[in-house]
């Protein structure tokens, strides 16, 4: 990692850690910075589509995306019931099996209509959660629990870039991403472990003003999160090696583009959602 990736990676986090600390997460600037992601991502996966000369809608793709992450936010803001949320879901699949309708090629559109939906389960929702977990706790407070889950992937993808660099030599999955090994793996899980516990400590047992865990959960959540990011990564290389593209755009130098910077959160978030859930409410 040269010096100009770190200092535009510090550069971003000081924008964007404010933002999650200091701001109540009610504030409209939350729900734009949510949709920014999510409609950036969702266009650059459409992209890699497109490289791989698989039709799919973006306009359509990204608008519909944008549509769920808006009813995401009402819901957790309880201006939006839980069925009517599910039903804006239903209704924005649907109408996207319409568009095959406009296809005089029915295969073309069936494609198309796949490739779209693709797009849509790949990136809004999955980062829905995100949204999910940003208004999980009070709502005049910050959205701890976003910032916990992006804050333990960024030191995992950390942890595992320094052990992969100097102790990396069994390859993880080399068709996929040559670059990855089990020691960086390993190394992931320790830095991931170390900021749990941390956080655990510095947090008196919380991860946001309503959701506390103990240290138990704290050790078996910093153990998931560096394998089920790792996963994200290698779903993300796995499409671009499809279609021979290096980085899904190249808005940020050094770092690709959005989609390359939340590939690992695109997986950790709905774990850490469907883990809250299941075991510390």
């Amino acid at each position: 990692m040269d010096k100009k990736r770190i200092i535009i990676a510090l550069s971003i986090a000081a924008v964007l850690i404010p933002a999650f600390c200091l701001v109540p997460c009610r504030w409209p600037i939350g729900l734009i910075g949510m949709m920014l992601f999510a409609g950036i991502g969702t266009w650059e996966f459409y992209g890699l589509l497109h490289a791989g000369n698989v039709e799919a809608s973006k306009k359509w793709g990204t608008a519909s995306g944008l549509i769920f992450i808006i009813a995401t936010w009402y819901h957790m803001t309880g201006q939006l019931s839980n069925s009517m949320l599910w039903c804006v879901l239903l209704l924005v699949l649907v109408s996207n099996f319409f568009r095959i309708l406009a296809y005089p090629n029915l295969r073309k559109g069936l494609v198309s209509c796949m490739g779209t939906i693709l797009g849509l389960v790949y990136v809004p929702l999955f980062w829905s959660f995100v949204v999910r977990l940003f208004l999980s706790g009070d709502l005049s407070k910050p959205g701890w629990a976003a910032f916990y889950v992006i804050f333990c992937m960024k030191m995992a993808d950390s942890g595992g870039y320094f052990f992969g660099t100097r102790f990396g030599k069994h390859k993880l999955a080399p068709t996929i991403s040559p670059k990855k090994s089990w020691e960086g793996l390993a190394g992931g899980i320790v830095f991931c472990l170390i900021v749990n516990v941390a956080w655990w400590i510095i947090s008196n047992g919380h991860i946001n003003s309503t959701i506390s865990f103990s240290l138990g959960h704290a050790l078996v959540l910093g153990f998931l999160f560096p394998i089920v990011g790792t996963l994200g990564d290698l779903v993300e290389s796995m499409f671009k090696r499809a279609v021979d593209v290096k980085d899904s755009n190249t808005m940020v130098y050094g770092l690709g583009g959005i989609l390359d910077m939340v590939d690992s959160i695109l997986f950790a978030a709905p774990m850490l959602y469907i883990y809250i859930e299941l075991f510390l409410r």
